[in-house]
């Protein structure tokens, strides 16, 4: 006598066929009649409340699901099979070959398409809590709502990245290398740590769990409108925020990930001063007396908070510095000794740390030579010119020397100003009071030549450095008096080829 092997189709259908009977232990007769007799048991219903299974005989269906025993007791097989919850349409139990079993919700969504949404895992959710999952899935299905579609959204914006903050990582993660713009060329790390600055500040508190393909103009206004009511930035800082928010959208832009930018137009609720602001004579003799104190370790006068004594000699000498020279704060906070050749008179900054990324070559004075003098010998060892005066080594930051030119400027009742100004003062200065043409002026403050035809910077590469140190003298005299400038002045007329001042 031969056996044929048993397939796994009818050994599910055994199983099948001993739960139902286990199930009907305990039940009275004429209740065990009702459910043998049942539509259910009789065979396979293509209905919400049918069995589901890998069977081709519909004689031993599974009974629709009505308690958690009945989950408990279905095994697992070595395929996946399912069974319909009764009375809870389109709810159905996955039984697993590991042994999980999950809670399935079929829908038809609004377009028609058919949709498997899971609700959770057995026990932890049980038959009740399902149905109740079920049933509020079911309203939302009937409001227009795709539950399946809008988890599945979900996920993939949590794979791609879709959040504002996660774009704006994206858009520095490009802007290192140079890819975040028209320009195509990298943003300075510098540059890069200010903007993080103001996003963990300022926007991302507010807008950085957003999906930025969601963002309207409307949510930017109203975003600009409470960062201006609710903080005390000044027009500019509200500028730079926006700037920023408005950047990383265009990033987005760019790359084709939005079609329009909603910032254009709502970043700058404010308007702006012009630049105009520049310091007086009288107020530059104040602040170089009061950097001459911080250099000596000499307080600025009575305390009126505790702000007045806080520049240190180092950030002293580096704002005499900077004034002397007439260049940007990050190019004084950040230069090193290797940058300065002392037998030459120059300090060349090479065109990574230059603003216009090209070199940018500064004449040294015989003032900017005794400041370099005194900040070696405060810091003999180091490459920074100026360390920080706090943390473990490196260069000072930038922002001290704004700080500290606010700082000054309160204590002595001066109209704020900022380093930058100084540039801006010396520059009307020289070419207002001592002639000295447009184009050496812009080249003092680092400035590409613009004038003429746009081929003539092709051929000239005289360095204008003769002329550059003679206009330096001269600002460095303006700065220590008055009366020392004047009588340079004629020296600064002859060797720009005037005789004679500009008639005004």
């Amino acid at each position: 006598m031969s056996f044929r092997p048993v397939s796994t189709r009818s050994k599910l259908k055994y199983i099948q066929h001993l739960a139902f009977r286990i199930e009907l232990q305990g039940v009275s007769g004429d209740e065990r009649a009702r459910n043998i007799s049942s539509p259910d048991h009789q065979g396979w219903r293509a209905s919400d409340t049918s069995l589901h299974c890998p069977t081709e005989e519909p004689s031993m269906p599974i009974p629709a699901i009505t308690t958690d025993r009945q989950i408990s007791a279905l095994k697992p097989l070595s395929a996946v099979f399912e069974v319909a919850v009764r009375d809870c349409r389109g709810l159905y139990v996955r039984v697993f070959p590991t042994g999980t079993r999950n809670f399935e919700l079929r829908y038809t969504s609004v377009g028609g398409a058919r949709r498997r949404l899971g609700l959770g895992a057995w026990p932890e959710l049980t038959l009740a809590q399902a149905r109740i999952r079920a049933g509020e899935k079911r309203i939302a299905v009937l409001d227009g709502s795709d539950p399946a579609a809008e988890r599945n959204q979900a996920r993939l914006e949590a794979r791609t990245g879709e959040t504002f903050d996660q774009l704006a990582e994206s858009y520095w993660a490009a802007a290192k290398r140079g890819l975040h713009g028209g320009r195509r060329r990298p943003k300075r790390a510098s540059t890069i740590e200010t903007e993080r600055r103001w996003w963990d500040n300022h926007i991302k508190p507010k807008l950085g769990d957003r999906l930025y393909r969601d963002l309207k103009r409307r949510d930017i206004r109203l975003f600009m409108k409470e960062l201006t009511d609710t903080t005390e930035l000044a027009p500019a800082s509200l500028a730079s925020v926006g700037a920023i928010v408005q950047a990383i959208l265009q990033y987005a832009v760019l790359e084709e990930k939005i079609e329009s930018n909603p910032a254009l137009g709502q970043a700058r609720p404010l308007a702006l001063t012009s630049r105009d602001r520049m310091f007086s004579d009288t107020a530059l003799k104040v602040i170089w007396e009061a950097i001459e104190s911080a250099i000596e370790a000499k307080p600025m006068g009575p305390l009126t908070g505790d702000a007045f004594n806080a520049i240190s000699p180092t950030t002293g000498l580096a704002l005499q510095f900077l004034l002397l020279t007439l260049t940007r704060r990050s190019e004084v906070a950040g230069a090193q000794w290797d940058e300065f050749d002392l037998q030459a008179g120059t300090w060349t900054i090479p065109a990574a740390r230059a603003k216009a990324l090209h070199i940018h070559v500064v004449p040294l004075t015989a003032r900017m030579i005794e400041v370099l003098r005194q900040a070696r010998q405060r810091h003999p060892t180091g490459s920074a010119v100026f360390p920080a005066t706090r943390g473990e080594g490196g260069s000072m930051e930038p922002r001290i020397l704004t700080r500290a030119v606010a700082r000054i400027c309160e204590r002595y009742s001066l109209p704020p100003g900022s380093p930058h100004d100084f540039r801006r003062s010396g520059a009307t200065t020289l070419i207002g009071r001592y002639h000295v043409n447009r184009m050496l002026a812009g080249l003092l403050l680092g400035h590409t030549i613009k004038e003429g035809a746009a081929a003539t910077s092709v051929y000239d590469r005289y360095s204008y450095l003769p002329e550059k140190h003679r206009a330096l003298e001269i600002w460095g005299d303006h700065l220590v008096g008055l009366d020392a400038a004047e009588q340079k002045a004629p020296l600064a007329l002859a060797f720009f080829g005037n005789s004679t001042p500009p008639s005004a």
